[in-house]
This record gives structure tokens, C-alpha cells and sequence, in this order.
């Protein structure tokens, strides 16, 4: 595990997808703690999930499965994120339109949020969160 990943990007990650268990009825993907859900992860007993299980998941089942560790900085953090948030289909979507291009990734990152809330109008409760999310993601990867 790098100290990039470790040092940087799972604080962030924490930051953003709370670091308690939560069981919100809204949530497709139902209990969540550390951003790590149970739908994903029928055999986790995410109640009792550690900061450390949960990097090893981050680690393991995202960084190196999608590649990430082979993108260059900022676009394997952004990739990431949004593989974390959006999950790994639409991710990649996203990668092929903006190319590796950073901002143009979070501006379609963007504009898929602002899609789902119309599709599904009972999401507009997180769209201020995803919105303020790849806001700070732009901070921390200094881009416009």
C-alpha cells in the first residue's frame, strides 16, 4: 500500500463518506461504515468494520482491481473516488468521454448526478453532498 494512498487519499475518503455505521432506507447500497456497504459486502459484518478492514477493502477491491495504481496523479485519485461513489461501470464511463482529462471527468461525474436526481427525484437529498464531494476533490487535486 502506497503512502499516497494511505496517508492521503483514505483520509479524504473517510472524510466524505463518514467513518460510523449508518443504515439509511434511502441507500441502495443499505448499511454503509466507512463508505463500505453491506450490498457489496454481503460477508463484512460492517457494523463492527475497522478503519484498517476498511482501507484493506479500499485497497484491494478498488485501487488494484481497477487499476488505479497505473494512472498518474490526480486522475488515479479522481478515478478512484468516483469508483468509490458511482461504482466502477460508470466510472469507466465517465473516464472514456473525458479522456484524462481531471476536470472534464469531474464535470461528468457532475452532470451524471444532476441526471440521476432527474431520473430519480428521491436522490436530490445527496446531491448537495455529491456536488460539495467533487468540489473538494478539485481542491485537493489543484484544478479549475
Amino acid at each position: 500500500m502506497t503512502r499516497l494512498f494511505k496517508d492521503t487519499i483514505i483520509p479524504w475518503v473517510f472524510k466524505w463518506e463518514g467513518t460510523v455505521y449508518e443504515n439509511d432506507p434511502n441507500d441502495a447500497g443499505g448499511a454503509t461504515k466507512y463508505g463500505i456497504d453491506q450490498r457489496s459486502h454481503p460477508s463484512v459484518n460492517i457494523k463492527n468494520l475497522t478503519a484498517e478492514e476498511a482501507t484493506d477493502i479500499y485497497w484491494s477491491e478498488y485501487w488494484i482491481k481497477f487499476a488505479c495504481d497505473h494512472m498518474d496523479w490526480p486522475m488515479n485519485f479522481i478515478f478512484f473516488n468516483c469508483c468509490v461513489n458511482c461504482g466502477f461501470s460508470r466510472a469507466h464511463k465517465i473516464l472514456k468521454l473525458s479522456g484524462d482529462n481531471g476536470s472534464k471527468f469531474i464535470k461528468e461525474q457532475e452532470a451524471f448526478y444532476k441526471r440521476l436526481v432527474d431520473q430519480k427525484p428521491s436522490t436530490k437529498i445527496y446531491l448537495k453532498g455529491w456536488l460539495n464531494r467533487t468540489k473538494d476533490l478539485r481542491k485537493v487535486c489543484v484544478l479549475s
